[in-house]
């Protein structure tokens, strides 16, 4: 059975393991051992807290098949609180000649900044050899399920960044044509710099718009595109009342999307039942099912027969291995 649940100290040495499949594009994690400690009591920390409302937390989930860790995800809140965060803004620069009467367009890209606070979802990361097992749906939606249960310990704004589009050869065409030359630091360096803190962007990019046509054609043609191996969860976040808010990643070019927590489909979605245990047909529809938990959080995807508005039918090996009893509550979604 495939588990999503927050990190725990013990995960340690399995987790960092699992990092190391990412190879060097997964820069939202930290590389040493000691960093992904912190990043592990960070996200307790944030858990266990009496706090009510957005404080710089984060949660890290992670993806267990068996006793296998396979995949990670994460939430992060306040982010732009203290510092706006930086983007490039797709416009459309209107130019119009009186004496001409001729009008013309242009796209254009320019820094924007976003300074109120927003929630961000970030890291998630299957380990390869783990793809097409279903896990990076309930990887990725585990965090719905998880802000569903206290909505008031995150921002109104959701916002993620999609990976942006790298070629076979492993470049990336936005950032070798474009943006690499307003900075003296190789992708890596500066992608790892900007998960840190993206506030120095706004130091090195010129404010003004620098329109399309004027560039090398790469760069609008790879503008917004999303990598290869993010088409999937692209998909996953439309299908959950996600849109562009015509944001780009600096550095790579990555569409950023964004929706209000509460118009969230899985979170509208959201019921409680009772438990009741027996046997369950498999033609029944797969639904996500998760605890109430904020400390303990776990979340799965489970065959489950309803009986009335008030109670659902789980099998008893689901319920066993989910240290469920009868008469227990459950949420649900779908």
């Amino acid at each position: 059975m495939l588990i999503a649940r927050l990190v725990k100290v013990s995960d340690l040495d399995r987790l960092f393991k699992l990092t190391k499949t990412g190879g060097r594009g997964l820069t939202t994690m930290p590389k040493s051992k000691e960093e992904l400690a912190d990043r592990i009591k960070w996200s307790i920390k944030s858990a266990a807290s009496s706090k009510k409302s957005p404080n710089h937390d984060s949660y890290l989930f992670v993806l267990e098949n068996g006793k296998k860790l396979v995949g990670m995800s994460a939430i992060y809140t306040s982010v732009s609180r203290e510092k706006p965060s930086v983007f490039f803004k797709r416009k459309i620069i209107q130019m119009y000649s009186h004496s001409l009467k001729m009008r013309k367009s242009f796209e254009a890209l320019q820094l924007s900044f976003i300074k109120n606070p927003y929630t961000e979802l970030g890291t998630l990361f299957m380990n390869p050899n783990a793809r097409g097992i279903g896990g990076g749906k309930l990887l990725s939606f585990a965090r719905f399920l998880y802000m569903s249960n206290n909505l008031n310990r995150f921002d109104k704004e959701v916002v993620v960044e999609i990976r942006g589009y790298k070629n076979a050869k492993g470049v990336t065409p936005f950032w070798d044509k474009f943006s690499s030359k307003f900075f003296d630091l190789n992708f890596f360096d500066a992608d790892n710099s900007s998960y840190i803190d993206n506030h120095f962007i706004g130091e090195c990019v010129p404010s003004f718009p620098l329109i399309l046509d004027f560039l090398p054609r790469e760069v609008g043609r790879y503008c917004g595109k999303p990598h290869t191996t993010s088409k999937l969860a692209l998909s996953l976040l439309n299908s959950q009342g996600f849109k562009s808010n015509g944001m780009v990643d600096v550095l790579d070019g990555g569409p950023c999307l964004s929706s209000k927590l509460s118009k969230i489909k899985v979170i509208q979605n959201k019921n409680q039942f009772k438990v009741k245990i027996g046997r369950v047909n498999s033609d029944q529809d797969l639904s996500f099912a998760f605890n109430n938990s904020l400390v303990d959080f776990w979340a799965t995807r489970l065959f489950v027969e309803r009986i009335s508005n008030k109670e659902v039918l789980i099998d008893r090996k689901d319920a066993r291995h989910l240290g469920l009893k009868e008469g227990d509550s459950i949420n649900l979604s779908h």
